[in-house]
């Protein structure tokens, strides 16, 4: 008697029609002949992950860069593995980094037809016309700004060299202590208990980045929402910069020390072609689609389901 095949188990992405050389495999991570599930082990040892598989478990595991510097690494990564590894590395990569939007971005761009190498390569160009975000939100900085984390997109705004930029501790994690010295050869920069920050708001603008920007608001480190909270009550303008490669349809899966911040506690959220509104924000982020392929994976990890 045959058999029929089995469902797709929840979470797993299928493959393209076709089956051609760059596709990623059945199931993301699973090897063939094994019924995957959610909670097994990220990635099998068995999975021929070749030379860079500590590069990408690395990536997963980063918890003090900034989204943007993640996803540029864990693309140039995947460009050098072997076909048959890039399903496990993409499984490892989103369940790692789930709340980072670029990182499903990514993933989109490797599962469309036109091939892994050609995504990629549209990937990376999509990080460096970003790279105009922090240019719009450099010109509208005053003399002394407070941020929160660690973010790559914030650190590029550093070219109008406010004269003084406080950087949150940003506990858990404590990244904001590294990324004052790391601005430190741009600006007085200095790290500040989260506490203090909280309730002072010692700044004229507050700047943050963003893991992911969607219709319901701004994906960050915790702290973010009580920190543009506190803003607004002293009258002090919050911006977000962001960045194509950030915006999603749907809220990402919440992992970690990660919380969404309501759009409408922003003045504006800095993209390439300018410093958005909160509703154009909502518009454009409502526009972006992921590939289907991805969507039980997504929301089998915690992401908001679609209509």
């Amino acid at each position: 008697m045959t058999r029929r095949p089995a469902p797709p188990s929840p979470g797993m992405i299928q493959p393209t029609p076709g089956g051609r050389p760059g596709a990623v495999p059945p199931r993301i991570g699973a090897r063939p002949g094994l019924r995957a599930n959610v909670r097994r082990p990220l990635l099998s040892y068995d999975d021929p992950m070749g030379g860079d598989r500590a590069t990408i478990e690395a990536l997963a595991r980063d918890r003090s860069s900034g989204a943007a510097s993640i996803a540029e690494r864990a693309a140039r990564a995947l460009a050098e593995l072997p076909p048959g590894s890039l399903g496990a590395a993409l499984d490892v990569l989103l369940r790692g980094q789930p709340s980072m939007a670029p990182m499903w971005r990514l993933a989109t761009e490797v599962l469309s037809r036109e091939g892994t190498a050609a995504g990629i390569q549209r990937f990376l160009a999509l990080l460096e016309s970003d790279a105009g975000a922090p240019r719009h939100l450099a010109a509208a900085l005053p003399e002394t700004i407070l941020t929160i984390s660690n973010s790559t997109m914030v650190a590029e705004a550093r070219i109008r060299r406010p004269s003084r930029t406080l950087c949150m501790r940003s506990l858990p994690g404590g990244e904001g202590v590294g990324f004052a010295r790391s601005l430190s050869g741009w600006t007085a920069a200095t790290s500040v208990p989260d506490g203090r920050a909280l309730l002072d708001v010692p700044a004229e603008a507050v700047v943050c980045g963003a893991d992911a920007v969607t219709p319901e608001g701004v994906v960050n480190k915790v702290k973010t929402v009580a920190l543009a909270r506190a803003a607004r009550e002293r009258g002090v303008p919050v911006h977000a910069v962001a960045g194509e490669s950030k915006l999603l349809s749907r809220r990402p899966p919440l992992s970690g020390p990660f919380e969404i911040v309501p759009l409408d506690l922003f003045t504006s959220v800095a993209m390439a072609e300018g410093l958005l509104s909160p509703d154009e924000a909502a518009v454009r982020a409502g526009e972006v689609l992921l590939a289907p392929e991805l969507l039980p994976l997504f929301e089998s990890l915690g992401g908001a389901a679609g209509p």
